[in-house]
């Protein structure tokens, strides 16, 4: 398995370079929910729905998922039920957070980087609000050749202007 170079024995300098160029600057939030429930499918579509209305009004800026009609409503990826993701920029993260942690209700939520490390990402690098939900991560390959950039027209997370 790819274990990430961490420093150990460096001069100030070395080690906030080192720092800044490990900085995790986007994330997913996964939200769970059984797919096979009319009810519980529904509160999801609800869920999202409170998340784009949210977007709309300007509390964060952060990206539901679009495609597939917004909604997993089968596995889909390492996710054995059903599922839909949210495209954090490190910029919205704190608020983002704290709004999925109060008002996830019924819902368990995977929370992740998204760097080289597929895996990583979603194991030791993770964060679940609620149960955790088992995965499928022979899906995920162990080493990206570069970070996946999912919103560049946005200029935040990765795509951010150097200041």
């Amino acid at each position: 398995m790819y274990t990430p170079e961490t420093p150990t024995s460096l001069s100030a300098a070395k080690l906030l370079d080192a720092a800044q160029s490990q900085e995790m600057k986007e994330f997913h939030f996964h939200t769970y929910f059984f797919q096979t429930n009319t009810e519980s499918l529904e509160a999801a579509r609800e869920f999202r729905a409170k998340i784009e209305a949210l977007v709309q009004e300007g509390y964060f800026h952060v990206v539901p998922q679009v495609w597939g009609g917004g909604i997993n409503t089968i596995p889909l990826g390492p996710h054995v039920v059903g599922s839909f993701e949210t495209w954090v920029p490190i910029e919205h993260f704190s608020r983002a957070f704290g709004w999925f942690a109060q008002n996830r209700g019924q819902f368990s939520i995977l929370v992740h980087p998204l760097t080289k490390d597929e895996i990583i990402d979603h194991t030791d690098r993770a964060v679940w609000l609620g149960q955790p939900v088992p995965m499928d991560f022979k899906v995920l390959r162990e080493r990206l050749d570069k970070i996946p950039l999912q919103f560049p027209e946005l200029g935040m997370g990765y795509s951010a202007k150097e200041q």
